[in-house]
């Protein structure tokens, strides 16, 4: 199928690449399909979390194990099930990121992970119980 997209124009995609969000995302509640690109190649970040129906709506995710060692979660059952997960499941983890005009002041939320059933495509936004921040900076001044 084609989609437009805000940062790549037209796309021609594989439907059965389309991640479903069955409670969409939060303060997006009403979108439940996406797509990844990775224009870096595959598992490579950041990529981009298009939405296949509105695409003006794009996320700009990374992989936190990237940015925090073993970075992990206790997901609440109603998150689970969404994305029709197990108890010993292992998701796919995603942060959603936000990009101010400097680049370098890019953070991540870490509290609020996407986690993705890869084998059924489903995905949940969910909140850690953890306490990992909201805005955690993913390039270090200089200095630090």
């Amino acid at each position: 199928m084609t989609i437009k997209t805000r940062d790549f124009g037209e796309q021609v995609i594989a439907e059965d690449k389309i991640i479903t969000f069955p409670h969409g995302i939060f303060a997006f509640e009403d979108e439940h399909r996406f797509i990844m690109f990775s224009p870096l190649g595959d598992d490579k970040y950041p990529a981009w979390l298009q939405s296949v129906d509105n695409e003006n709506l794009c996320f700009i995710v990374y992989s936190p194990e990237q940015i925090v060692e073993n970075y992990r979660i206790t997901a609440d059952a109603e998150s689970l099930a969404a994305a029709e997960l197990g108890e010993n499941d292992e998701p796919q983890y995603l942060v959603l990121a936000v990009v101010p005009e400097e680049y370098k002041d890019t953070t991540v939320n870490l509290k609020s992970p996407i986690l993705i059933n890869t084998e059924k495509m489903l995905a949940v936004q969910t909140i850690a119980v953890e306490n990992y921040p909201i805005k955690f900076p993913i390039f270090k001044k200089e200095g630090e």
